[in-house]
């Protein structure tokens, strides 16, 4: 009776370490992780801050490496002549910084190395500089998806396995991008693949689920 008792728990234990295995393979290839977001509209201008862990130096180059943690705030606003400077606390600790302008999304950035917030809301003041020039006050709410990392990689890459392995073989060698997105009130994640080449297969997959909902082939 043990012995029949063992031979039915292998193949069982069997599957569950391969499958522990293969997305710890999968996590240990993410060079960047955005998992957090904190979104708002005030006045005509609008918010969002996001923490991620990323890779440095950073570049698409198919291999993962060392990882940092990085929040970042991006801030639309309608005068994009003016010189801005936000402020914000986090866990009991002010930060403060001028903002840079990113020509391309047409956006004010600026970001710090700081751990992941854990406050469902957090307040940003974004001032330009100069007398009577405007201030803006976001009480911006936290966003983050349901599924765990390793949960997320599993659900797309099983259920999507055949086109990864046209892409990448039987053994994936390269980097992944995951982005926690809004659109809306509705919630995503974008999951790029990328290989040694720089090329980049990506998923749309929804962010409580795991289900895919678009495919970008290269």
């Amino acid at each position: 009776m043990k012995k029949l008792f063992s031979l039915l728990l292998f193949p069982a234990l069997l599957c569950l370490i391969i499958g522990c295995s293969s997305q710890s393979g999968l996590v240990s290839r993410v060079s960047e992780y955005r998992s957090v977001l904190y979104t708002a509209k005030a006045d005509g201008a609008s918010l969002q801050a996001s923490f991620s862990e990323r890779e440095y130096p950073y570049a698409a180059d198919g291999s993962a490496a060392e990882k940092s943690d990085v929040f970042e705030v991006r801030a639309t606003l309608p005068d994009n002549t003016l010189t801005y400077r936000v402020s914000f606390e986090t866990g009991g600790k002010p930060y403060e910084g001028e903002m840079n302008y990113d020509s391309v999304k047409q956006q004010f950035t600026f970001s710090v190395s700081l751990s992941a917030p854990q406050e469902e809301e957090l307040a940003f003041t974004v001032s330009a500089e100069g007398e009577g020039a405007p201030s803006y006050t976001f009480a911006a709410k936290r966003t983050e998806g349901k599924l765990s990392l390793s949960d997320l990689l599993s659900t797309v890459s099983e259920s999507r396995k055949d086109e990864l392995a046209d892409f990448a073989g039987e053994n994936f060698d390269g980097e992944i991008y995951v982005r926690l997105l809004m659109q809306g009130e509705s919630r995503y994640y974008y999951v790029g693949f990328i290989d040694r080449s720089g090329n980049c297969l990506s998923f749309l997959a929804d962010a409580d689920t795991g289900e895919v909902l678009a495919t970008k082939k290269p």
